[in-house]
């Protein structure tokens, strides 16, 4: 299988490399997390067509979060006003209205003013024009501004990795995780893991367990919530007795979908919202799910966040970049 959306979306524009000459002392990129500064030549770009189309994508609310929450935030300036401190800034996307040209161009680059980055930008000769492109791309331009948060997450988190997390699951498991400190082992019975962070105001945890593959069926969104149930029921109890974390079914249901930009050619992403049977506890979780063809068994690696009252997509992420650093080793099992 190949990552056919990301290619198609890479064939359709134009890819602009940054400038090959080494930069001696690349700044660090500032921003807030999960954040996009818009830059346009006017305010009339930012109120009309242009405008509304950056904000219905992606500040629309992000699916499976127990509260509404963007999938970013959006922040403009004006051209005049792209000072040094705003080009230090992670994710951008620049809006340009060009009437000289035939037709719309896409250029993307990294790491110009600072690192880690991601530039976008979109010059058209209108702004139907422009619209139409932003559409036909958008979905790609959103795996490379989620791309550029985990890298931006991970720069943090690669410090403080704790090996002795890292080491359990490579043992156990057989792939390897970067696992950051604060985080401890609460179960591990061979095929199950459950790892989790403990804090004032806040839970974190990771879920890792494999199970045999057998066909395509073990990939369906009923049988990832059938098994992801029925290893929650048994090894992930609630605070009383008799209570045990399950997956939410009636008020946001669990939503699959492939996705190709995943570790491997081909993952299912799960998101939706955890409960606990017998208590009254709840939030969002996000799996993905792969073959490991080594040894014919299926990987889910899971991350949840228990926040009460807080907003969370922006714990959720950090967990996303954590279980995006899975790792399959290179040699076949013996």
């Amino acid at each position: 299988m190949k990552k056919l959306a990301f290619i198609s979306f890479i064939s359709c524009i134009v890819l602009v490399q940054a400038c090959s000459n080494p930069q001696p002392r690349t700044a660090r990129s500032v921003g807030a997390t999960s954040e996009i500064l818009v830059v346009t030549q006017s305010q009339k770009q930012w109120d009309n067509a242009p405008g509304e189309a950056i904000r219905g994508f992606f500040g629309r609310d992000q699916y499976g979060l127990t509260q509404a929450e963007p999938h970013f935030r959006i922040a403009n300036i004006l051209v005049p006003n792209l000072s040094e401190m705003f080009k230090k800034h992670r994710n951008m996307l620049l809006v340009e209205i060009d009437p000289k040209l035939e037709e719309a161009v896409v250029e993307t680059r990294s790491d110009i003013w600072a690192k880690p980055q991601r530039i976008i930008k979109i010059t058209a000769p209108n702004a139907e024009s422009w619209v139409n492109t932003f559409d036909q791309h958008k979905e790609g331009f959103a795996i490379l501004f989620n791309r550029s948060e985990r890298e931006r997450l991970m720069n943090i988190f690669r410090p403080t990795a704790d090996y002795k997390i890292i080491s359990e699951i490579e043992k156990t498991m057989d792939f390897k995780l970067l696992v950051p400190e604060g985080f401890f082992v609460a179960k591990n019975t061979g095929n199950f893991m459950w790892i989790r962070k403990e804090v004032a105001d806040y839970s974190q945890g990771i879920l890792l367990y494999v199970r045999p593959y057998n066909d395509t069926a073990d990939l369906s969104a009923s049988r990832i919530i059938k098994v992801r149930d029925s290893l929650l029921q048994k090894y992930v109890p609630g605070p009383v007795d008799n209570s045990f974390m399950s997956t939410d079914k009636e008020f946001i249901l669990p939503k699959s979908r492939p996705i190709a930009e995943y570790i491997t050619d081909y993952a299912v992403e799960t998101r939706g919202v955890w409960n606990v049977v017998g208590d009254f506890m709840a939030g969002p979780f996000v799996s993905y799910t792969l073959v490991d063809e080594r040894y014919g068994r299926l990987i889910t690696v899971e991350g949840y966040v228990y926040a009460p009252n807080k907003p969370k997509r922006d714990y959720l992420r950090q967990l996303e970049a954590i279980l995006y650093t899975l790792e399959l080793p290179d040699k076949d099992p013996a």
